[in-house]
């Protein structure tokens, strides 16, 4: 019967150690990838308000007289047109507080 010696055991925990390590770095490299994906992925503010802006658009032409969805269209767009003046406000504020 073949019991393995002190010297084996040890170079099987060393190699099984460095896998250990090569997957955590193959893991960490993974991670890296899919945050820079999402990063890019992301739309910058500008072009966020400009999509709200698009689906505002869209909402006030679907208001038709006498519908019962009036009411529905309305609503958002309000909350709509409050998130693009609220970004409009956040994007101006440092213009006005540098001019005075």
């Amino acid at each position: 019967m073949f019991f393995p010696t002190e010297e084996v055991r040890n170079e099987e925990r060393a190699k099984y150690i460095e896998k250990q390590k090569q997957r955590q770095e193959l893991q960490r490299q993974q991670e890296e990838r899919i945050a820079a994906a999402r990063k890019a992925a992301e739309k910058a503010p500008h072009e966020t308000a400009m999509d709200k802006l698009k689906e505002t658009i869209k909402l006030i032409n679907s208001i038709q007289i006498g519908s019962p969805m009036n009411e529905e269209y309305i609503t958002a767009a309000l909350k709509q047109i409050c998130d693009i003046l609220d970004y409009c406000l956040t994007e101006s504020r440092p213009e006005i507080n540098s001019e005075e």
